[in-house]
């Protein structure tokens, strides 16, 4: 059993100083049990969760062209059909962004509350909160840290996508604050 798939609890830091996005998936022990990362071009890019030994357990593919953030999950390290798990969308009308996951069938399986832009929000599968993630100050003001803390009963595929689901809204947040550096 993987400590990756297993694991409910989780601290993520991003490499702040680096060509890729990329980052470490830690337990509460500070014990690195996986990785994640993007690629140097921003556009239309695929993200891998990795476990220590660089094996891809997740890929997550963003869509180019839309108008709204779409993001597609496989099971995996390929873009394969037969591995597609679901999709991450934003609502397209909101006062603030919204978003929500569904399967492949779009039967929606997680909505997100709170608020995304400060990394403070609870992601609730039906009515029932899953998971809250949280900004975490540690040792130092410039990484980039913080925590996600899941339901224990939780399984472990949907404690899996939980954690993409985190990852691409803190992509979402990055990338919402690069575009209004420029406005």
């Amino acid at each position: 059993m993987s400590k990756l798939t297993s694991t409910r609890e989780f601290i993520l830091q991003e490499k702040m100083i680096s060509l890729k996005d990329k980052g470490k998936i830690m337990n509460m022990n500070n014990e690195v049990i996986g990785t994640f990362g993007g690629k140097i071009i921003k556009i239309g890019n695929t993200y891998r969760i990795r476990e220590p030994d660089e094996t891809p357990i997740l890929t997550v593919h963003e869509k180019i062209i839309s108008l709204r953030s779409a993001y597609t999950f496989y099971k995996g390290g390929e873009q394969d059909e037969d591995k597609f798990i679901g999709k991450l969308k934003q609502k397209l009308v909101a006062i603030k962004p919204t978003y929500f996951f569904e399967d492949p069938n779009e039967n929606k399986v997680f909505t997100m509350k709170g608020n995304i832009m400060t990394l403070k929000f609870k992601i609730l599968k039906g009515k029932k909160v899953v998971a809250e993630i949280k900004k975490k100050l540690f040792k130092s003001m410039i990484k980039g840290t913080y925590g996600i803390q899941m339901s224990p009963d939780l399984d472990d595929d949907s404690a899996l996508l939980v954690l993409g689901i985190v990852l691409m809204l803190h992509h979402e947040k990055e990338e919402n604050k690069d575009k209004s550096m420029f406005s």
